[in-house]
Formats: structure tokens, sequence, C-alpha cells
């Protein structure tokens, strides 16, 4: 017998340019309606028939276009409180590793700037505590320290 599952709804993805040891989380800065003014990283809605994977790798490409060239469940969610909703929200979260820097390309509907971050820079530019803790865990876990393999999704 299996246990009950939650079905999410959206998904979470940092997204990682490391070379030589230097390592640089990509943050976007919202500028919709909502949270405008906000850094993140790539958020967004699981669309019908979608697997949060497959919702993941659409996000990245839309809110950012680029492609990784690694891909992971970060094995873990982000959890919180969405007042809008009254309802709390479990985040599947996910890392892709990208090979170039200056490639990024914003959907202006949603976001008006980017930056390539420290690990600590992008700590401290992250507002919400879930998203500082699944920052935190993917660099000790995922950056310091070769990611599992049981966690890569082929793409």
């Amino acid at each position: 017998m299996y246990p009950n599952y939650i079905q999410p709804n959206c998904i979470s993805t940092f997204i990682i340019y490391s070379k030589n040891g230097e390592h640089r989380y990509l943050l976007i800065r919202r500028c919709s309606s909502y949270l405008t003014g906000t850094w993140q990283m790539v958020t967004g809605g699981i669309q019908e028939p979608e697997t949060a994977v497959q919702a993941a790798l659409r996000e990245i490409f839309e809110e950012t276009g680029l492609v990784p060239s690694k891909f992971y469940s970060a094995d873990a969610v982000e959890i919180f409180y969405l007042k809008t909703k009254d309802k709390i929200a479990f985040v599947p979260v996910f890392l892709a590793f990208v090979d170039e820097l200056n490639s990024v390309t914003l959907c202006p509907l949603e976001h008006d700037a980017y930056e390539w971050l420290s690990y600590e820079e992008a700590k401290e530019r992250l507002v919400w505590s879930e998203q500082k803790r699944i920052i935190q865990h993917i660099h000790e876990n995922f950056v310091l320290k070769e990611p599992l393999e049981i966690h890569r999704i082929d793409i």
C-alpha cells in the first residue's frame, strides 16, 4: 500500500554555472504585479498534462532562454504559506547546471533583470527563509560535493 501523495502545482529551479571552482547562481527580478521587485530562482506553474520535471524545463527556457547541460532533482521540497490562497504550498525543487553565463534572455512580462551571483550574494538577495534554506542545501550537496547520480534527470 502506497502512502497518500501530494500533487504539486508549481516548481522551483535554481540555475548554476560552475567552472574551474567558480560557482554562480542565477537570480531573476520579478516585474509582474505579483511580488514585484523580488529576486528569485526560476519558478512557475505545472500545466496539464505536464509533470513537475517537464514544467521545470519549460519554465527555465521560457524565463531565461537557457537549456541545462545537467539537470537534477534537488532532493528538496520548498514549503510555504500562500496567503493569497490561504493554502500551504509544497514545491518540488530542481537544479540546472548551464555551460554559459551570457546567453540569458528574460521574459519581459515576468522579469526585468538578472544577475549571476556567488552563493553568499544569492542567499542574501533571496527574500524568503525557505529559499535561503534550499539554496544552502543545494550549495552543500550539489555544488561543494559531486551530485549523486540517483538525483540526475536525463533531459
